[in-house]
């Protein structure tokens, strides 16, 4: 049978929800009447504080879009294809507007429908049991159609936003040397931008060839050659950053922007990369290591 009622849409971008109007049998050899009218929405999705996202109702994937008191006919539509969506509802879409600045957190608004309906679930042809809205009249041979006065349904829209950051490490180069201890040390940034409001901590992992307390770079070609490096915090510290506990590096204490979490503004944390110079020199070559960059909120 064909029913109307308020459910939960879980949104991204352009997903299909159920739009309230649920069938559970039909009887697709005889002609139905669908139509839903929108009667109002927030068209935004709010949250406790910050901007709002919003959004605009489709009628398909496609569109077209579904204004405030406006409406669309689906009689017209393959019926079998039409309830595709969650419980074999028929399914609006919903389009978001890109909105920076957002927070995470579960986003909300409403979207009050009208629904008109008189579909066939029981029969064939002109033999036929219908579920219909209430003051549907089905067109005859010298009649029109009546599609009454419908059913009223409020359909949640929800969307969830998580926590998320862009980071920019580039590439760290020593150069070249004949010793190991004639190496400068190098400083560089690694800039970090994350969802507005969201502090957090970054770390740097040990790479693939961590041993005795020292990050090492192997040889290309001789897998049992290293050259041990370290990392610190900062231009002239040296306390070592790494992955754990009072070795991540706190948002507040960024040295571009520290503290500033707008979900615009990157915020840049120094670092000094240092070879040990008290280590025997090993054959030359080409020596690399990969470090992990991570985000803990």
């Amino acid at each position: 049978e064909g029913t109307a009622s308020g459910v939960v849409q879980l949104v991204t971008s352009r997903p299909a929800g159920s739009g309230g109007l649920a069938c559970s049998a039909l009887a697709l050899l005889s002609a139905s009447y669908i139509k839903v009218r929108l009667e109002s929405s927030t068209f935004q999705l709010a949250h406790g504080g910050g901007p709002s996202i919003p959004f605009t109702v489709l009628a398909r994937s496609t569109g077209p879009q579904i204004g405030q008191g406006q409406e669309f006919d689906f009689s017209a539509l393959n019926l079998l294809n039409l309830f595709s969506g969650p419980g074999g509802s028929l399914p609006l879409y919903i389009r978001t507007a890109p909105t920076p600045g957002l927070r995470a957190g579960t986003y909300t608004g409403t979207v009050n429908l009208r629904w008109y309906f008189s579909i066939c679930t029981l029969g064939l042809g002109p033999v036929c049991a219908y579920s219909q809205s209430p003051g549907f009249v089905r067109p005859g041979l010298l009649t029109p159609i009546n599609w009454g006065t419908g059913i009223p349904v409020t359909v949640n829209v929800v969307l969830r936003l998580e926590n998320d950051c862009a980071i920019s490490a580039p590439p760290l180069d020593f150069g070249s040397a004949p010793l190991a201890g004639a190496f400068g040390p190098v400083v560089q940034q690694i800039t970090v931008r994350c969802s507005a409001g969201a502090a957090y901590t970054v770390g740097i992992d040990d790479g693939q060839h961590f041993s005795a307390g020292w990050r090492r770079m192997r040889d290309d070609l001789a897998p049992t050659q290293f050259l041990r490096y370290a990392l610190y915090k900062g231009a002239a510290s040296s306390e070592r950053w790494g992955s754990v506990g009072a070795e991540r590096r706190s948002s507040a204490g960024a040295e571009l922007n520290p503290g500033v979490h707008t979900g615009a503004t990157a915020q840049g944390f120094t670092y000094r990369a240092l070879i040990d110079p008290t280590q025997a020199t090993p054959p030359p070559g080409v020596y690399r290591d990969t470090l992990r960059v991570d985000i803990r909120f």
